[in-house]
């Protein structure tokens, strides 16, 4: 397991967001954090800021996911889970994914279930699962991650297949209804009902702040675009991969397309002779 940054130092879990991801997850990451808790974990904040976390969660889904080729049974740990979330004093977005295995990592922490209509859900997934299967995003996923170190498209990608029980994009969507309704019921089943608060954006800080005893904030209740803000990463993203892409192999790119133009002008003019 690798260790904790020393500038990330082990906190006591206290919230685990388990709202499905699409269901206002920035808005809640950034609730938390208006209330205090420190090194709120989202998965879009982390693909800048903590990308290593991804190998983690890649390891994660292997342990958890049957239905990956990858698939390992082995028992994932607190400390194992740690090695992401052990500095996180709340975490959400990509944490539902994992809701049963963190309920068990960390009994002590408070439940927040955020709902939201299922067909409003649902289009916001749908369009958050084309940005990850097709034939552009599987061209950065697949081969220029890979070429310039970097996980976390590949891990998410295969968070999605095996939270998802899907190969595509398009079995992903066929199976995100039902896999909605289980995911609800299963963290109501898992967590004892004085330690879960069901929410909804609409609610505001008052039954947040009761439930967590925290003072109301002096400020509105934040209402973030999410699928603006998807795909503002998405594309900041990829940019940054080209750009390191470039940066690393550029010259090799360069160097191979002079040879391609020396080799084609000398078997032209040997043509020409």
């Amino acid at each position: 397991m690798p260790p904790v940054s020393e500038s990330r130092p082990l906190r006591p879990m206290q919230i685990l967001s388990l709202g499905m991801p699409k269901t206002g997850t920035a808005s809640m990451a950034a609730a938390y954090r208006i209330l205090g808790y420190q090194d709120v974990h989202h998965g879009i904040d982390a693909i800048f800021t903590y990308p290593s976390d991804f190998a983690v969660f890649s390891r994660a889904a292997d342990a958890t996911f049957p239905t990956l080729p990858t698939y390992t049974g082995k028992p994932f740990t607190r400390a194992d889970w740690d090695a992401a979330f052990g500095p996180c004093e709340a975490v959400t977005d990509l944490a539902p994914l994992f809701a049963a295995q963190l309920i068990e990592a960390y009994p002590e922490a408070k439940v927040v279930l955020v709902e939201r209509d299922m067909d409003a859900w649902y289009r916001s997934t749908a369009a958050a699962l084309d940005m990850f299967f097709g034939a552009v995003p599987a061209f950065f996923i697949e081969v220029v991650e890979p070429m310039i170190g970097s996980c976390a498209g590949p891990a998410s990608k295969k968070l999605l297949q095996g939270f998802y029980g899907a190969r595509t994009g398009e079995e992903a969507k066929a199976n995100a209804r039902q896999r909605y309704v289980w995911h609800y019921e299963m963290v109501r089943k898992m967590v004892p009902k004085e330690k879960v608060l069901e929410f909804r954006l609409a609610d505001g800080w008052g039954p947040l702040c009761e439930f967590l005893g925290k003072p109301v904030p002096d400020e509105p209740f934040p209402r973030l675009n999410e699928a603006v803000a998807f795909k503002n990463m998405e594309r900041e993203w990829r940019m940054q991969h080209w750009t390191n892409f470039k940066r690393i192999y550029g010259r090799w790119v360069v160097a191979a397309g002079t040879l391609g133009l020396v080799y084609m002008a000398k078997r032209g003019g040997l043509l020409l002779m």
